[in-house]
């Protein structure tokens, strides 16, 4: 079993999202939203180290990103800064 690599608590919200990386925008939704990152469900492919811009839509939360993980169900951000910097 893998230890647990979080160091802030996650937030179980669903939410429409979009991922924006260059003049390609991936819709999604958002689940597991913490200070440092999300995981993003999608159909739409992205790469591991792909820089994008995330956006919660019913919110105006903002951010740069960095792809960390991608599965069959979507992608893991981390985010350039913390939500609350």
């Amino acid at each position: 079993m893998h230890g647990e690599k979080r160091n802030s608590a996650r937030l179980a919200m669903r939410s429409d999202a979009n991922i924006q990386r260059g003049d390609v925008r991936i819709a999604g939704e958002s689940e597991n939203l913490s200070m440092n990152g999300v995981f993003v469900t999608t159909d739409r492919s992205v790469k591991v180290n792909d820089v994008v811009t995330f956006t919660i839509c019913q919110t105006p939360i903002r951010t740069m990103a960095k792809v960390v993980r991608v599965t069959d169900k979507g992608v893991g951000l981390q985010f350039e800064k913390t939500l609350l910097d």
